[in-house]
């Protein structure tokens, strides 16, 4: 009888094993796998998107330094109009030199002082910051200043007026500035 016992324990275990083992599903996982696999799940959308980011990065970086180029493009193009519109001045400048000495004529001196009213005017512009980026074309006639162009502001307009104004032999200033749009 002893046998008998024996052999319905044994019985027993092995189907409490077998019933456990068919209980349990391949797919089943203890608590400690799925952590393992939420945390490399995890390390591989952050490693995607530190990548993501590196290269949204490097691209920005690119248009900046693509926009600084264009922006140094512009200031080397303003240097050389004023190097243009001063060397016109200057040769201006020198025809009027030129008509007074070998004619004698008033008329040259007045261009001469023409010339060198919108030379100044020109002058104190370019030192002024707001007004130094902008295309303002400066005429004079018998000391009468005419103002074409844009301005960034109505107190720029304003400002390039009263600078004309403040020059030495003008006699008017004619502002015909336009505030340009933002």
């Amino acid at each position: 009888m002893h046998a008998n016992s024996v052999r319905a324990a044994l019985i027993a275990a092995l189907a409490t094993l077998a019933l456990a083992g068919c209980d349990r599903e391949a797919g089943d996982r203890t608590v400690g796998q799925k952590l393992d696999n939420a945390i490399d799940r995890t390390q591989q959308k952050l490693a995607a998107a530190g990548e993501k980011t590196q290269q949204k990065l490097a691209e920005a970086g690119d248009k900046t330094q693509s926009a600084l180029a264009n922006a140094g493009d512009k200031i080397a193009d303003a240097g050389d109009k004023i190097a243009q519109k001063t060397g016109e001045a200057a040769v201006a400048a020198h025809e009027a030199t030129v008509a007074s000495v070998s004619t004698g004529a008033s008329d040259a001196g007045k261009a001469m002082s023409d010339a060198a009213i919108t030379a100044s005017i020109k002058t104190d512009f370019l030192k002024d910051p707001d007004l130094s980026v902008l295309k303002i074309d400066v005429d004079t006639r018998g000391g009468v200043v005419t103002l074409n162009g844009l301005a960034g502001d109505e107190p720029a307009r304003v400002r390039a007026e009263k600078m004309a104004g403040a020059i030495k032999g003008v006699k008017e200033v004619r502002n015909f500035l336009v505030v340009k749009r933002a």
